[in-house]
């Protein structure tokens, strides 16, 4: 899309705008959503969602016990992710491989994010 008219540009925005409500999510997590959409949304718009809050808990010193559990809570997320990418759909001819790729690469993330999790608490 070179040159998108403003009808095109309004769609993209309202497409866009909808990543953060949480029907999207919902439908995401469903499998619902297209093949990229599942991945991208599902593994790195959730990172930088899950990153403030990692944050958050290293800053406030009551809260370090919650920092393991978080990443636990994380990779189950990113296990559940790689379920609906197995189940999302590809909007056009990107076959097979391109969505077991998809399906490993967001389970080598979930296992990384629970592999670090018993030493990030800080000990």
């Amino acid at each position: 899309m070179t040159n998108p008219s403003q009808s095109e540009l309004d769609q993209i925005n309202a497409d866009r705008a909808r990543m953060f409500t949480r029907a999207f999510w919902k439908s995401l997590l469903q499998g619902r959503e297209g093949l990229g959409d599942t991945f991208w949304a599902g593994n790195y718009l959730a990172g930088l969602l899950f990153l403030p809050i990692v944050i958050v808990l290293l800053f406030v010193p009551a809260l370090y016990g919650g920092i393991a559990p978080a990443f636990v809570m994380f990779g189950l997320y990113l296990m559940a992710v790689a379920r609906a990418v197995w189940l999302a759909k590809p909007k056009g001819n990107s076959g097979m491989e391109l969505k077991v790729t998809a399906v490993v690469w967001t389970l080598l993330n979930a296992l990384c994010v629970m592999a670090v999790s018993p030493f990030s608490a800080g000990q």
